[in-house]
């Protein structure tokens, strides 16, 4: 179960488990203030009996139920969500997640209701290891938000409030009818650009037509980034996504309507932003017939390379150069006739054309690769080849053994020291590694020695590299 909270007036997601600080109006809460009052009030919180409705300040906070093919997760996956928190499908009582479940302390029974100012009507069916009462003045509930990517931002939307309400005991003859909407909650899509999202070439996949959502909006400032979409991203798929998309496609290269991303559009935007203008070849502004030297020799080169150039690359801009860059300028529509200003004339507009088709084509050879890499990754059991959990010296177990067996075959651990405990050897044999892969500087840096996700991120881009480079060499992708 998660819980949002706000900090100087900023909306960061945390967990029950995690320290936290609540920063609403005057009212302020410092970790170890925290941390004092759990323990004080799962000592000393009082019993309510009371058979008749009676008034209750609350700090509200927030959570919601991860689902798989999120854009952006807490713990940065859903399994690490799942793992972590569960799976956010029934309450503490076991009524299944809906509008109005409200988790409140132990000293709440399942069944009573809430009436919360400005918001309506819930019932408390869950439970959560920091659901506590702070004081008899200030008790803390949480609201369950919805599924999902809009559970998620509606959550992040809701932050934190202090708010009023009427406690109904469970049994209270006058007790009201559940009214909490969660139209009344407005889901935020923008905050989720604040969490870490999933890989960019799944999270580009998940947009299609007339979807609305993080995922559409990620898609739109990519394309947005790369020259093909003007206006700013809604999130919205539309005519003008599907426009952008489609001349995208086009320039890489590809078939398609614009109104999807399969594998293959993904792998070119995913390749296309990799290419950065400082990656970009050298071409002179200016040259024209007449023109000698090296800077005409680039200019050869590119446009030999676009396959508009058959000559010779001698540094001469005669005729027949002349008559290549004027094709190219046809084609890209830099021109419209050969009688317009600036024909047979590398200017500003033919220089940035040739250098965008230039890298266009870079991304066209590169696609397929990137295609190939990206399914070897959605094969890889990662689960069976490394750690699920952060892991440290004293750790025993399973997953220590996992880890020991991936420094193994790396030639960083002998064989007679994968035990399962988690010593010396381990930790030194794993910073040798997180050296190398440059994970860590040193032995006192924060995080040498342990594995945790960064880590386990440079060690699975490892583990997909080796079978990429194995793909490579027998010439066939066997996935």
């Amino acid at each position: 179960m998660f819980s949002f909270l706000c900090y100087n007036d900023q909306i960061f997601i945390h967990t029950y488990t995690k320290t936290m600080v609540l920063h609403y109006a005057k009212f302020r809460i410092y970790p170890v203030a925290i941390l004092m009052t759990s323990v004080i009030g799962s000592l000393f919180s009082p019993v309510y009996a009371e058979e008749r409705p009676y008034q209750q300040d609350f700090v509200v906070t927030a959570y919601y139920s991860p689902l798989p093919n999120q854009c952006c997760y807490f713990r940065g996956s859903y399994e690490e969500d799942i793992a972590f928190n569960g799976r956010g499908e029934t309450g503490a009582d076991g009524t299944g997640v809906y509008p109005g479940m409200i988790a409140a302390p132990a000293s709440y029974d399942f069944g009573t209701r809430i009436d919360l100012e400005g918001l309506g009507v819930g019932t408390v069916h869950d439970r959560g290891g920091r659901i506590i009462e702070w004081s008899d003045d200030l008790h803390r509930i949480d609201l369950w938000m919805g599924t999902g990517e809009e559970g998620l931002a509606r959550a992040l939307a809701w932050g934190a409030r202090r708010v009023s309400g009427t406690v109904y005991p469970f049994g209270t003859p006058e007790m009201p009818r559940e009214s909490l909407s969660l139209k009344n909650l407005p889901a935020q899509t923008a905050l989720l650009g604040t969490l870490a999202k999933t890989d960019t070439y799944a999270l580009l996949k998940l947009a299609a037509f007339g979807d609305t959502g993080f995922a559409v909006r990620f898609l739109q400032l990519t394309l947005k980034n790369l020259g093909y979409f003007p206006d700013a991203p809604s999130g919205s798929f539309g005519p003008a996504t599907q426009k952008a998309l489609q001349e995208f496609l086009a320039d890489a290269g590809l078939k398609g309507d614009g109104t999807s991303v399969d594998d293959h559009a993904a792998a070119a935007m995913k390749a296309a932003v990799g290419i950065k203008d400082e990656n970009l070849p050298d071409l002179a502004l200016g040259l024209r017939r007449g023109n000698r030297g090296s800077d005409v020799r680039q200019a050869q080169k590119l446009l030999r390379f676009l396959g508009f150039y058959r000559g010779r690359t001698d540094g001469i801009f005669n005729a027949h150069l002349r008559e290549s860059v004027i094709a190219f300028q046809l084609k890209s529509g830099v021109v419209g006739n050969a009688s317009d200003a600036g024909v047979g004339t590398i200017g500003p507009a033919t220089q940035t054309a040739i250098l965008h088709a230039w890298k266009m084509k870079i991304v066209a050879m590169k696609t397929e690769g990137i295609v190939t890499k990206m399914r070897i990754a959605s094969s890889v059991r990662f689960d069976a080849l490394l750690p699920s959990k952060v892991l440290a010296s004293g750790d025993h177990g399973r997953d220590v053994r996992v880890l020991q067996t991936f420094l193994r075959d790396r030639g960083y651990l002998a064989s007679k020291d994968t035990t399962g405990t988690f010593g010396e050897r381990t930790k030194t044999a794993l910073l040798r590694y997180q050296m190398d892969a440059k994970i860590v500087a040193s032995a006192e840096t924060h995080g040498a020695g342990v594995f945790g996700p960064a880590t386990k991120a440079a060690a699975m881009r490892d583990i997909v590299a080796e079978k990429w480079n194995s793909v490579r060499a027998n010439g066939t992708a066997s996935l």
